[in-house]
Parts: structure tokens; sequence; C-alpha cells
């Protein structure tokens, strides 16, 4: 009589790991060779970790010790039918607001733009600018002088806003539009454009600038650029690249520079060229405690999770404790840390459990949502 030696493998996912599992390696192999592959029918289990460590410890309070970990590629495959399009971006940069979707890559942009959760006033400025970007198109095919359009937008708010999301989704845009040659996304901060030396700093910038012309450069952080109560330059040295070339590549180029609101309005008053060619500034409030339970449904969902009304009430009943430090706490990677900590929960409750079904392993029970003192615990 032989043993079943259950497999899993992992592989990193931006700032998270995935981990997929199946009964033998057999059905592993068969699911490398499959030609149209369906994650949720095809693995026995996978979840994300936030870590490898802690993704191969899960495996085996799940599998069992004697599960054998095998090559990252079939958690790679796992991932790509998961995310489709979408995997070589949440590659590069794992989305923190918990606003991206599996299904995103079927959405025009401005309709994804639209299914993002609250957001209200910065769907109704980007529209704005959107329209006037189409209005000028119009214009100029009509044979009239269009008026000179600064696309370059400040973005202000606490982390985990949604930011970074819109910021792509506006490259997207715009590059359907016409307004940008290819729509492609380039995240930098101080470091990506200051150098240690004086006099490399200019061709650092201008070399990023480059590789973000056709797109949308987004600066993080960047009043980091002019630090409060001091000289800086090596940080003037980059404005004053990044200004110039604002300006002689201002038709296939947006500059969207982000921080916090305090910050930014420091940094844009630093320098008037900067005020010039930041003309506009869109603030992203904290969301809700509404908003992030929805949030948090729309991430299980996006990781095959199953969850009863209960399980919802009970996240509800969690961020509203913490309501007054949603800012502070991050707002969407707070939801991420809650979530963490309900695969943890779970996976604790599952591994005591001797044949759990399949439906088991995907479904969160209220007591799988962390009390509030177990959540603060993990809480930087």
């Amino acid at each position: 009589m032989s043993l079943i030696t259950p497999v899993f493998s992992v592989c990193e996912l931006g700032n998270s790991y995935l981990w997929a599992a199946w009964n033998t390696p057999q059905d592993a192999n068969a699911f490398l060779e499959k030609s149209e592959k369906i994650a949720v029918l095809d693995c026995f289990f996978y979840a994300e970790a936030p870590s490898r460590d802690v993704a191969i410890q899960n495996a085996h309070k799940i599998l069992g010790s004697f599960a054998k970990q095998v090559s990252n590629e079939l958690a790679e495959e796992v991932a790509k039918a998961l995310y489709g399009k979408l995997y070589n971006d949440i590659v590069k940069n794992n989305t923190s607001s918990g606003n991206s979707s599996a299904h995103s890559e079927q959405l025009d942009p401005s309709d994804l733009l639209q299914s993002l959760i609250g957001l209200s006033t910065v769907k109704s400025t980007v529209q704005e600018l959107v329209n006037m970007a189409k209005v000028a198109q119009m214009q100029a095919q009509a044979g009239l002088k269009a008026p000179s359009i600064t696309r370059h937008v400040v973005f202000t708010g606490n982390p985990g806003t949604g930011k970074t999301t819109v910021a792509r989704i506006v490259g997207e845009i715009y590059n359907n539009l016409g307004v940008l040659s290819k729509g492609h996304f380039i995240e930098v901060d101080r470091t990506d454009l200051v150098a240690e030396y004086l006099g490399q700093t200019a061709p650092k910038t201008a070399q990023v600038v480059e590789s973000a012309l056709g797109g949308v450069l987004f600066i993080d952080e960047a009043y980091s650029l002019v630090p409060e109560g001091r000289g800086d330059i090596f940080g003037q040295e980059a404005i004053n690249t990044l200004l110039k070339m604002m300006e002689d590549h201002r038709e296939d180029l947006v500059v969207i520079a982000a921080g916090y609101k305090e910050e930014m309005v420091r940094f844009i008053n630093s320098n008037p060229g900067l005020k010039s060619r930041f003309a506009r500034s869109i603030h992203f409030e904290d969301y809700s405690s509404a908003e992030l339970a929805e949030i948090f449904k729309v991430t299980c969902e996006r990781h095959g999770y199953l969850f009863s009304d209960k399980t919802l009430k009970a996240v509800r009943q969690l961020v509203n404790k913490f309501e007054d430090r949603i800012g502070e706490l991050g707002n969407g990677r707070f939801v991420r840390n809650i979530f963490d900590r309900c695969i943890a929960n779970q996976c604790n409750r599952l591994a005591t459990t001797a044949k759990p079904s399949k439906e088991d392993l995907k479904t969160f029970l209220p007591i799988d949502i962390p009390s509030p003192e177990q959540l603060a615990e993990c809480l930087v």
C-alpha cells in the first residue's frame, strides 16, 4: 500500500506569496500540462501568505508535515490562471488598496475606475481631466486651436487610499484616447532619482523620465526631494531636471507626484516651476468603515474564499473598533492585515480537523475573524 503524498508550490506575488497544493504529484503534473487552467477546479487548495516561510508553514499545517514542496513553476501557473493579463503587473507592483480584481483586465479603463470602491471625488475629478482631453482632441480635429492643457497632477492622501491604482488607470485611459503613446506605468521614489555624488543626479533622473515617456511617471513621496528645514542640492538637481523634461515632453508624458497632503503642499510651494507644472491636485480621502468592509469582501472573492453574512458582520464590527485610526493604519493595507490574519486563524482551525472538505478549505467562518486584541498585536 503506497502513501499518497500531497505536494505544494510557492511563488512570489508582488509583496506577498502564493502557495498552491495538489493531492498527488500526478495531479500537479496534470495541471501543469493542461492548456486551459482553472485554478479553483484544478488545485486542491491555494492561498496567499505575507512571506515564503509563512506560506510553507501554512501548507504543512493544512497538508501535513509529510507534504512535499515542488517547483515554484506550478504556483506561478496558478497565479497566471487567477490573474490573467494582470499577472505581470502584480508581480512588479502588488495592489495594496484592495481595489483590483481578477476580472479587471476585461474592463475598459474608465469602467475600471468607476468600479473602484469609494473615491467618488477622485473619480469625478479624473473624469473631468479625461473630458478636457477629449474636447481638446475634437477641437484639434475641427481645425480649432486647442488650449494648452497641463496633465501633470498631484495626488495627496494617506497610504493605502488607491493613489497608485488610480495613477495606473489614468495611463490606460490616456493611452486609449491616444493622448499617451504607450500608457505604461513607472513608479519611483527619491532613491530612484537622486544619485550619491554631485553631478550624477541629473543623468539618473533623466534616464528615469525617458523610461516613462509615452506613459505615466508616478513619484511616490515626492516631497522627500525637498526635505523640510534644510537645503538639498541633490534633490534640487532632480527637480530641475524633472521640470525641464516635463515641459519638453508635455505632449507624451504625465507625471503624478504623490504623498501626504501637508507635505505635498510644502513641496509644490518650494519651487515656482512646480506650481506651474502641477496645476491640479486630487485628494484621496481615507476609506470609511463600510468601504473597508467592502474591500475585504472583494479581496476574499478575488482569492476564491467563501464567507457568510455573519462573517462579514464580524468584519464590519472589527473595522468599526479601529474607525478613528484608519488613516494611521494604512486604509486598504489595514484590510490586508485583517485578511492575512483570517488566513492564519483558518489554518490553525483546520489543522485540527481530520479531513476538511474542499469547501472548508476555502471558507472563512466568523471565528476566523481576528479579535481587536489579536489584530492589534500584528499592527505596526
